[in-house]
């Protein structure tokens, strides 16, 4: 009786473990979406310049605002958790990356890039032994 009892607990505290960490990767990425919609000159500047090569900086920062904004959403509704963490992982990683000389402005960057790596382990395990990356 203990046993299930404890069982359940654990499963319990996964569940509200996952929300918080979706819950906060969820508003980082609705935050910075949505503010790069409405004041684009505050965000234009993180865009790396190899990409404003390729793309027109503007067209890029609409399109990759749109992306976290779906990102978020996904996070926030549990929608293919771990898929979703793992691209907010690489999300975050390539920010950093790509912005490295900025890092004393994007240095809580690194934080938030551990909650998208702890909600990767998390949902892995929920996941059991069905591993097909993309299910929910």
């Amino acid at each position: 009786m203990k046993n299930k009892k404890s069982k359940k607990e654990g499963q319990n505290k996964n569940i509200l473990i996952s929300f918080l960490l979706r819950s906060g990767l969820a508003i980082v990425f609705f935050y910075a979406g949505i503010s790069s919609f409405l004041a684009p000159t505050n965000w234009i500047g993180f865009v790396p310049n190899f990409i404003g090569a390729v793309i027109p900086k503007e067209i890029f920062l609409i399109v990759f605002s749109t992306y976290e904004i779906l990102l978020g959403i996904g996070l926030l509704f549990d929608y293919k958790t771990f898929a979703l963490s793992i691209l907010s992982s690489a999300t975050l990683f390539l920010i950093l990356f790509g912005n490295i000389m900025s890092l004393e402005l994007l240095f809580r960057d690194i934080a938030i890039l551990f909650m998208a790596l702890a909600l990767i382990a998390l949902s892995y395990k929920k996941m059991g032994n069905n591993k097909k990356i993309w299910r929910n």
